[in-house]
């Protein structure tokens, strides 16, 4: 270690100002303040692009750097995330017990503040970009903040709002109430000077107001069932545009318009037999590179064929299925795209013979196949998989359940017959080893 000190301290300053750009300020204190004075000096003196993300952080360190290191430095912070998660409770407090005011902050850019827990906001007379999360059991309405923003952010220029509420928040909230909230962000502050439009959804379990973002994503499994804004171009046809991923489980068991389509999925999770009702909604398939099938009893070749077909940069490919059902082997005759690398059979509960996976790799399903997860019968079956496909990168493979107890406690004592069989007729290149989040499964790296 010493050496290795000793030949960082002969880079140049202008060196370890570039290196130190690509840390934030957590990782840069923690690992180069008290190593000389030099080092310090340049933490404290020159360098002036502070980055600080207190998102997930020990209390010590938070501590140490609120109480040493950013009463140095604060006219060169340029960008602080602060959170009173689960993980941090009362870090925004903690924070201004340290520092009292940001009006120190003469520099500071960007202000991120997740699942704030009360209703100050901070004075920040240069702030241009405004980030804030609030999860609790009121509401700060448009009117309010139009008074904090002229009052203490005369400069903002990006505000991202995001207020969150569940349980029965959301059933205690009439639709008036609703209607209220969403016109204190109808001024002309929010609509004409500032441009900014607020969107309310919600379900049975949350309630959203949200700013509207091009860069936004709907991530909820389901569609809401109110939806409000302040932008009269803004509709749920539209939100229904930003969603990347989306399941036919959820989807199809409620009414949805006829005008809705979803141009831009990258994930798509399907129940076979497939619903025609897709071929109206979804007209791009052509960008998704994942795809999750849940068979049922009902398996159409022809339409899954259809599927496959549009989807020409499918990478990942998971099948789901019930323990009680036959997997249908009629699956393999499709023609699946040349671009699948990844494919997940493990929870399509059916363990895979020899004979099984002899079929399996005459697929053109695994021919480009570099990693497969997979229940197998024997590792005699493994050796098929492994000879046999061309491609594949990485191998992982649990055997029944019933040989787990059977051979658990032999394994347990480092005489893994299982591992020490394939050792012997795998090649010596391959590592073989028992995963140990999960001590059915055998990972083999292969190359």
């Amino acid at each position: 270690m010493e050496v290795k000190a000793m030949n960082f301290n002969l880079l140049p300053n202008e060196i370890l100002l570039a290196v130190f750009e690509y840390l934030n300020g957590n990782d840069l204190f923690h690992t180069f303040y008290g190593l000389n004075a030099r080092i310090n000096a340049l933490l404290y003196k020159q360098y002036r692009c502070y980055y600080f993300n207190f998102f997930v952080l020990p209390k010590r360190n938070f501590d140490l750097i609120c109480q040493q290191h950013i009463p140095m430095i604060t006219d060169r912070i340029l960008a602080l995330h602060l959170s009173d998660s689960e993980w941090t409770p009362g870090q925004v407090d903690l924070f201004f017990s340290h520092i009292p005011s940001l009006r120190q902050f003469t520099h500071l850019r960007s202000l991120s503040l997740s699942y704030l827990g009360s209703k100050e906001i901070l004075n920040i007379p240069n702030l241009h970009y405004l980030n804030i999360k609030i999860s609790g059991y009121y509401y700060i309405d448009g009117r309010q903040w139009e008074d904090l923003i002229r009052d203490y952010l005369p400069k903002l220029r990006t505000f991202h709002l995001s207020i969150k509420n569940y349980s029965y928040i959301v059933q205690s909230m009439t639709e008036e109430q609703i209607d209220e909230l969403m016109n204190s962000f109808r001024t002309s502050f929010w609509i004409d000077e500032r441009r900014w439009f607020v969107r309310c959804m919600s379900n049975e379990d949350c309630i959203s107001f949200e700013t509207v973002s091009n860069a936004f994503h709907y991530t909820d499994k389901k569609p809401p069932i109110v939806f409000k804004s302040t932008d009269s171009q803004d509709n749920i046809e539209r939100l229904y545009t930003t969603i990347d991923h989306i399941s036919d489980v959820t989807l199809f068991n409620q009414p949805i318009s006829s005008k809705i389509y979803f141009p831009k999925l990258h994930s798509l999770s399907v129940k076979c037999p497939i619903n025609d009702q897709y071929w109206s909604m979804i007209s791009n398939l052509h960008d998704v590179s994942s795809l999750s099938l849940d068979f049922t009893t009902d398996f159409s070749q022809s339409k899954l064929q259809a599927l496959l077909n549009r989807m020409p940069y499918l990478r990942t490919l998971t099948i789901h299925q019930k323990s009680l059902l036959p997997l249908p082997m009629s699956l393999f005759n499709c023609t699946f795209p040349s671009s699948i690398h990844c494919l997940d059979l493990e929870n399509c509960k059916y363990y895979f013979n020899e004979e099984d996976c002899i079929r399996l790799t005459r697929s053109s399903l695994t021919n480009h196949c570099e990693q497969l997860d997979i229940l197998v019968t024997n590792p005699q079956s493994i050796i098929i998989l492994v000879c046999n496909m061309n491609n594949l990168c990485a191998l992982r493979a649990s055997f029944p359940d019933e040989q787990i107890y059977e051979n658990r406690p032999s394994r347990i004592c480092n005489e893994d017959k299982d591992i020490q069989w394939l050792i012997e007729h795998l090649p010596s290149t391959c590592p073989i080893s028992r995963d140990p989040s999960c001590f059915n499964d055998i990972r083999i790296w292969i190359k």
